[in-house]
């Protein structure tokens, strides 16, 4: 679901991370258009609530300054919970078939993000793994104090989310 890149430096180097998992949203809408028929359609607006559970290992090799070669072996996992409003019209195309226009829906998300080591590092390789991580803009959200050390890390965090798409749908 989820892809990043992998780390390419000199005495670190390490697979690409491929996230996995799965997504629940469910949401309550309002049609402001008068709706008869069971036909909802028309611009309405709503409240969501989104999981998201997300796994992935991260894989590669490591260097130290004297050459000594080290394995890299970590799961990592991320839970985010997003509660906000939807704004979005849904267009009846045929009887049975329409689109639906997720136009906006700005929220908050609160994110649970865990690393976790399976094999002794040395102490060098957390401040050459943070150093390499700061090109990852996505980690400017994380806490400032956050750093990756020897322990297992786990950090929450709370930023934006925002939620919108477009979706054709069946009624039967």
């Amino acid at each position: 679901m989820i892809k990043l890149s992998g780390i390419d430096k000199e005495r670190l180097k390490t697979d690409e991370a491929f996230y996995s998992g799965y997504q629940i949203a469910p949401e309550i809408r309002y049609y402001l258009k008068n709706t008869s028929n069971n036909n909802l359609n028309g611009f309405y607006l709503g409240l969501y609530y989104k999981y998201s559970n997300y796994k992935s290992e991260l894989n590669g090799s490591y260097y130290t300054e004297t050459g000594i070669p080290y394995d890299l072996e970590f799961d990592m996992k991320l839970d985010i919970s997003s509660l906000g409003f939807l704004i979005g019209y849904k267009l009846p195309v045929t009887k049975h078939i329409n689109i639906d226009f997720m136009i906006a829906g700005p929220g908050t998300g609160n994110y649970d993000f865990e690393f976790v080591n399976k094999k002794d590092l040395p102490e060098e390789f957390y401040e050459d793994f943070n150093e390499a991580l700061e090109q990852y803009s996505i980690l400017d959200f994380i806490n400032s104090d956050f750093r990756f050390s020897e322990v297992n890390s786990r950090s929450k965090f709370s930023a934006f989310s925002f939620r919108y798409g477009i979706a054709v749908g069946y009624t039967f």
